[in-house]
């Protein structure tokens, strides 16, 4: 691996040993708990653990990498417009979910990425659209009981 892409590596290793380290320390402020009754720090603690073991083995590993290729960030030339229009979706996905309410909504957003994002037929996207919705909805709204807006159809 070219040096620039390993001393990118340790960099992201040290940038996220940093934030595990965070996760960590802060979740230590909150009760902590046992294996057997976890308290309000218990996940971002042992998150925060991960996430710095994990830096470690990135840090350790881009150290020892030579000799393989610097992949394009970008593969194909119009992969930043993809990135672009993903991010304009969910800032309308933001903007439309409490106006037409969470399924939707989230009909929408998926029907957008399936349609144009990862171009399918118009027959799979609504077909993965409405399971996609239909499914958030199930596990969010009637099994989780989760509060999320229902829009003006009452849906």
């Amino acid at each position: 691996m070219p040096k620039a892409q390993s001393w990118y590596d340790g960099i992201a290793a040290l940038f996220f040993f940093g934030v595990g380290l965070f996760f960590a320390l802060y979740a230590r402020r909150v009760e902590i708990g046992a294996w057997n009754e976890p308290g309000p720090g218990f996940l971002p603690f042992w998150a925060g653990i991960t996430l710095c073991v994990m830096a470690v083995g990135l840090f350790i590993g881009s150290m020892r990498r030579t000799g393989l290729a610097l992949p394009r960030f970008f593969p194909q030339a119009d992969s930043w417009k993809r990135v672009l229009a993903t991010f304009l979706a969910m800032v309308v996905y933001m903007r439309i979910l409490d106006l037409v309410g969470f399924t939707i909504a989230t009909f929408i957003f998926v029907g957008f990425l399936v349609r144009f994002i990862f171009p399918q037929t118009w027959t799979r996207s609504i077909i993965v659209a409405a399971l996609s919705a239909l499914c958030a909805r199930l596990l969010f709204i009637n099994l989780l009981k989760t509060q999320l807006p229902r829009g003006f159809v009452g849906f």
